[in-house]
């Protein structure tokens, strides 16, 4: 499990911390001041860091500030008291340390440190993932000319057009495929598909060990088939489906770092000559170098993602809305297009809480963004702005279908119970405050403002509605 520092100058308080947490597995370790806090820090390497808030604003947050230079990657608790004024709390609830209302009770402990390891857990391995981007893009420096062509760009989908091009030109064939490994289902898909039949197949699946493609995934063994016909790895399927008649077949496996991601498979090569073990060293040759680019591509990507996802909902986080509105506004203004925004808050979601708890609450929130990402379609963008509030951005248009689209949003949110699958129902509503571009402000603040504003009169006359901006 975990080691936990906890440190707060109510002994009792600190060691009944201790006792329960200890009783779930963790190492925890207690501190009473903030010399002994300081002194476990360098001595030890926590996982998670509790501090009461008394303790840690002593000093003009000196304590703080030397907390994250001691142990910049552990997550921070507060233990902050209920009577702390809103003001405070605002600033706990939009800044980056979490916090605790004491007094609590083991499920709220519990779940609170549960989110701070998951806190830990993503952070740890975002850095793990830009320090493998670090590592694999120095090594792009000594590839040859081919892959300096195909690692042109970190972007998921133009390193596959740029590998999908580069087979096209190297071997002359009929059909290419680039089929990318769905480790979870084990399957192959058809990510990029050219020739005749190339959009027939795309994101078709095929089991691993399924013809030649699966057993080349399956075995990571490159193969030539001369006559598909004859051949009884040969699967008919998707000829069957397209139409398409495979005569002669080549697949080589992509490989990076020792673990499959792919095959590549060309079709029916043009001419006298069947495939031979000339275009296959040349096939070769080339996925090792592509397997490489892709992957570079899927790591920064991940990596990409989670910067700009809440990693409760999914949804992007407010980070990145507040630079997709920006940049939607900046985008507007140059095009003369109007840009709308809708603001939502979920309606007695407290009760949830109370009533089920923080962690059936964090699961009512991640359905309510399921059921929001189910009616938002590029290039609108969706996110969790923060606790139970919701934005979404609608470039070029303007209020009249956001009102629209709120509308199905409010109805979707209200249609049926959450937390069904937990054998459990809640019901819950939402207010929704609506304002465009240039109808309502020119900026960004002007916008979350006015939107803000409707949907808190929404909220003082009676809820679940949406509303645009006077």
């Amino acid at each position: 499990m975990a080691t936990i520092l906890v440190a707060d100058e109510d002994r009792l308080f600190a060691l009944t911390i201790v006792h329960i947490l200890s009783r779930h597995g963790h190492q925890v370790l207690a501190a009473a001041k903030g010399p002994q806090l300081l002194s476990l820090l360098r001595s030890e390497r926590p996982d998670l860091i509790m501090v009461d808030v008394v303790l840690a604003g002593k000093g003009n947050l000196q304590l703080l500030k030397k907390i994250r230079e001691l142990q910049p990657d552990a997550p921070l608790i507060l233990f902050v008291a209920r009577t702390i004024v809103k003001e405070v709390r605002e600033q706990l609830r939009h800044g980056v340390y979490d916090y605790i209302d004491k007094p609590f009770g083991h499920g709220e402990l519990l779940m609170a440190v549960e989110r701070g390891l998951e806190r830990r857990r993503l952070a740890l391995e975002n850095k793990r993932l830009l320090t493998d981007i670090h590592q694999r893009v120095h090594e792009l420096s000594a590839f040859n000319a081919i892959a300096k062509t195909l690692n042109s760009t970190l972007r998921f989908r133009a390193v596959m057009d740029a590998v999908m091009d580069k087979v096209k030109e190297l071997i002359k064939a009929e059909a290419w495929s680039i089929l990318m490994l769905d480790e979870k289902r084990d399957e192959l898909v058809f990510e990029v598909a050219a020739g005749e039949q190339g959009e027939q197949v795309r994101k078709m699946r095929i089991p691993v060990g399924q013809g030649v493609a699966g057993w080349v995934a399956q075995t990571r063994q490159p193969a030539i088939v001369s006559d598909a016909a004859s051949d009884h790895r040969f699967f008919r399927g998707v000829d069957e489906q397209t139409g398409f008649r495979t005569t002669s077949i080549m697949a080589a496996p992509l490989v990076s770092r020792g673990r499959l991601i792919g095959v590549v498979e060309i079709i029916n090569k043009v001419g006298d000559a069947p495939f031979d073990d000339k275009d296959l060293a040349l096939l070769q040759t080339f996925t090792d170098h592509a397997a490489i680019a892709i992957e570079n591509a899927r790591l920064y990507e991940r990596a990409r993602k989670l910067s700009v996802t809440d990693d409760l909902t999914g949804l992007y986080n407010s980070r990145y809305c507040d630079q997709f509105l920006r940049q939607a506004l900046e985008q507007g203004a140059a095009d003369g297009r109007p840009v709308s925004l809708l603001f939502i808050d979920l309606d007695h979601m407290k009760d949830v809480d109370d009533r089920y708890g923080h962690l059936m609450g964090g699961e009512t929130l991640k359905e309510v963004a399921e059921r929001i990402a189910g009616l938002v379609r590029p290039p609108d963008m969706a996110s969790r702005y923060g606790g139970d509030e919701y934005v979404i951005v609608l470039p070029g248009k303007d209020d009249a279908p956001a009102l629209e689209l709120a509308e199905r949003i409010r109805a979707a949110i209200a249609a049926r119970p959450f937390l069904a699958g937990h054998g459990l129902s809640c019901q819950l509503t939402a207010s929704i405050g609506i304002a465009s571009f240039p109808r309502h402000g020119r900026t960004p603040d002007e916008l979350l403002s006015r939107a803000d504003k409707a949907m808190y009169l929404v909220k003082e006359s009676g809820k679940n509605r949406a509303q645009v901006a006077e």
